[in-house]
């Protein structure tokens, strides 16, 4: 089924500069069973807007991107990024990426490439990632999602991000044609959003320069 969607639209109203194209979005059956996911508690910031009961996938195409809209504030180094994936009956494991867009532009910023996540057959299974070292920093509204790189077509495309059963929350967001050309669609009005959660500032730092001479020398 073919939608009309409305662009990613700004708190301010200004609508972002992407062409009026109509995103294809399909959709797996709803699970059977849904459940709830536990998500991890956190010392810092964990940044998510779903509500942890998984109900639904889309058919994800090769050059689409899935996630989530946050608003990281001030900003910090992101540390690690927490998603649900379910098979449908497609053997793992799954190649994919996970990506940092500026949504007002709808630009790449940053990412991290070749994971693997794995097999989940006919369950929904977690995956965690950790962003320590990479060297990423998030502020303002940012969409963090991923490239599914395990396809059956151009059309389905795994791991398939799993989505909540709200409706019409400010999150979730595709990212259609994002190498050729990208175009931001909120899809809050047709599926919830995405179990994926974010945590930033989170990374231990060392001591600036501190070697285990210097250490020893301190207690000379």
């Amino acid at each position: 089924m073919k939608f009309s969607l409305p662009l990613l639209t700004l708190a301010l109203g200004a609508v972002l500069a992407v062409p009026a194209l109509a995103l294809d979005l399909q959709s797996h059956p709803n699970q059977v069973n849904p459940t709830r996911i536990v998500q991890p508690t956190s010392a810092f910031s964990v940044l998510g807007c779903d509500n942890g009961v998984t109900w639904g996938g889309w058919f994800q195409y090769a050059d689409d991107r899935l996630g989530n809209v946050f608003d990281f504030g001030t900003g910090g180094a992101l540390s690690s990024v927490s998603f649900t994936h379910y098979d449908y009956g497609t053997v793992g494991p799954y190649n994919y990426d996970i990506e940092v867009w500026d949504p007002a532009s709808c630009t790449l910023v940053s990412g991290k490439y070749n994971l693997v996540a794995a097999s989940s057959v006919y369950t929904n299974t977690v995956e965690t990632v950790s962003f320590c070292g990479t060297g990423i920093n998030v502020a303002g509204s940012m969409f963090v999602g991923i490239r599914a790189k395990t396809c059956n077509s151009p059309t389905d495309c795994y791991p398939n991000l799993v989505y909540d059963n709200q409706l019409f929350v400010a999150c979730p967001v595709i990212i259609n044609d994002a190498t050729t050309a990208p175009a931001c669609y909120d899809v809050s009005a047709y599926g919830g959003p995405f179990l994926l959660r974010t945590t930033v500032n989170e990374c231990s730092t060392p001591a600036n320069g501190t070697t285990w001479g210097k250490l020893k020398s301190i207690y000379r």
